[in-house]
């Protein structure tokens, strides 16, 4: 685990567009695995500036979704979709047979997860960007005696759903649908954003080099490219 401080988020944000940069360059048609979330959005900005002066940045690139939240009531704007199309998908022109996703009001989540698993299993991801929960979740795979290896429902902890922006819904999800753990330890290179209020506890946690199932992060220490890039004004 390759750990990087930066002053700012604009500076981690630059840091982490460098490396997804180059590995774009190296392979144009890569799969791209998508978080929402702050932590992450600087990155993305960075993506879309660099594409307005180099038009054909990510005209290859294929994309999919970490997770979504699930049981919301009907046309809420609480979504992974909504933020990702908003800071990724749509700046960047990413058409839709190049973009992997999962509908947050699917009247079938298990069956929407078992098509991603499908997919996925097909085309193992080449980036995958994620940020931490103060509980110590990656994608939506909370702690727990088990995990599951690939894309599913998940419950969510309680400590998720004590969030304040999710307290404030009218109806706030019920239920998760992720990328499973083994499907991240799969991807060819990892990029953990550490940012915002609240994450100092669980990123002590993350540098304690030993796994445990209570925090799911840990598990990224199984994997051999992982760049850790922390925010240190918020650490």
């Amino acid at each position: 685990m390759n750990i990087q401080y930066f002053s700012n988020f604009l500076d981690m944000s630059k840091a982490g567009f460098e490396i997804v940069r180059s590995e774009i360059e190296k392979k144009p048609d890569l799969l791209f695995c998508v978080a929402s979330g702050g932590s992450p959005s600087g990155l993305y900005a960075e993506m879309v500036s660099h594409q307005k002066q180099n038009p054909g940045f990510c005209s290859r690139l294929q994309v999919v979704k970490l997770d979504e939240w699930g049981g919301l009531e009907p046309g809420s704007t609480f979504t992974s979709e909504v933020d990702v199309q908003t800071k990724f998908i749509q700046p960047l022109g990413i058409a839709a047979d190049r973009y992997l996703t999962i509908d947050p009001f699917t009247p079938n989540p298990s069956e929407e997860c078992e098509r991603m698993k499908t997919a996925l299993e097909k085309s193992p991801v080449d980036i995958c960007i994620l940020g931490i929960g103060v509980n110590g979740h990656i994608a939506l795979n909370e702690p727990s005696d088990v995990f599951q290896l690939g894309f599913h429902v998940a419950e969510l902890a309680g400590s998720t759903l004590a969030n304040g922006m999710i307290k404030s819904l009218k109806q706030p999800p019920t239920f998760g649908m992720t990328m499973g753990v083994g499907e991240i330890l799969k991807s060819k290179k990892i990029l953990l954003f550490i940012s915002g209020s609240g994450k100092k506890d669980a990123f002590q946690k993350l540098l304690n080099p030993e796994i445990n199932f209570q925090f799911p992060a840990s598990f990224l220490w199984l994997h051999p490219n992982v760049d850790v890039l922390v925010d240190k004004s918020v650490i």
